[in-house]
């Protein structure tokens, strides 16, 4: 179940160690925290509310407490510091590491190095969007801000791991490999659409005395809906980005990248559990957290099974599309 080092020549330049280089190393772990420490930043900033009916329902919509916003504030300055210092010193050392060659293991550094991209260009790209004129500006914050994060995972991935695809699951197979797929695949949805519900999401929503109802999810139908009703450019952009472009780049960056680093120091079976427990709180979702727990660890053992990227994609895709279209039908 794990992955065979690629074949062909390997080649590996190092960035000299010097001074800027390694305050550009210090940047890019600092960016790094920062992306994953926003997932408890959104989680505590959930609101809990016990209904009349003995149940919790959990909202996005809570006032924000004095402490949590002081450590959103902080969050902020920490990340827009080491933004900057990794852009400078990148400048400075004429982007060595990520000139680099690529190796058959999957150095932690580069794995750091992504996150820091992901995080850095989503800063910067949130930033440029308040600058934009006063007549493009809902334009820019209605289509192409909430695009913006997974096209990011996308692109960074395309760029830092350029000439090592096959290494991190973008693959090719042959025909019959390609038909074993769908039909696992296909299979697997089919379970998932018929029997998630009912014997995942339903009865730890009952132990835990939740309501059945996700903020989330349901924020998704209701921004499909207003897209359905605001004309084809918005539906486009809607339909793409929790259909498309929303699943590939959470598998580039949680299967192609986060798996395939943690199977390469941990085992596979660890790297998937891992990888499926961050997917999940990445969510922000507690009445969605064992179906989507479940859905991840699906995604990983398709991964590590196939030891194809498209495979994971591919199911993601069909679950989210699939979504996209009963909200557009209701």
């Amino acid at each position: 179940m794990s992955d065979l080092p690629a074949l062909g020549p390997i080649h590996r330049t190092e960035p000299p160690d010097t001074v800027s280089g390694r305050i550009r190393s210090m940047a890019a772990w600092a960016l790094c925290i920062a992306f994953f420490y926003l997932i408890p930043l959104e989680w505590a900033s959930l609101e809990w509310e016990w209904t009349e009916k003995g149940l919790w329902r959990i909202t996005e919509d809570g006032e924000e407490s004095v402490l949590l916003a002081g450590f959103t504030l902080l969050w902020a300055l920490f990340n827009l510091a080491a933004a900057l210092a990794f852009l400078i010193t990148g400048v400075w050392t004429h982007f060595a590491h990520e000139r680099k060659g690529w190796i058959r293991s999957l150095p932690l550094r580069d794995v750091v190095y992504y996150f820091a991209w992901v995080e850095c260009l989503i800063t910067a790209v949130a930033l440029l969007a308040e600058f934009v004129p006063e007549d493009v500006r809902g334009f820019v914050h209605q289509h192409l801000l909430p695009v913006a994060p997974h096209a990011i995972m996308i692109l960074a991935f395309l760029f830092l791991f350029r000439g090592g695809f096959d290494r991190y699951g973008f693959r090719g197979a042959s025909p019959g490999g390609w038909v074993s797929m769908i039909a696992t695949v296909g299979g697997l949805y089919v379970l998932v659409y018929l029997f998630l519900d009912p014997l995942v999401t339903e009865p730890v929503a009952r132990y835990f005395s939740l309501e059945l109802v996700s903020w989330r999810e349901e924020s998704i139908s209701r921004e499909i809906g207003e897209a359905g009703q605001s004309g084809w450019l918005a539906l486009l952009s809607q339909g793409l980005l929790v259909g498309m472009i929303g699943p590939v780049g959470e598998e580039v960056m949680f299967r192609g990248v986060l798996q395939q680093s943690l199977a390469e120091r941990i085992g596979q079976p660890a790297s998937i559990l891992l990888t499926s427990l961050l997917f999940t709180l990445f969510h922000v979702d507690v009445v969605m957290f064992a179906p989507l727990l479940v859905l991840g660890l699906i995604l990983g053992i398709l991964r590590a099974v196939f030891r194809n990227l498209w495979a994971p994609i591919l199911f993601h895709v069909v679950n989210n599309s699939v979504s996209v279209i009963l909200d557009l039908l209701s």
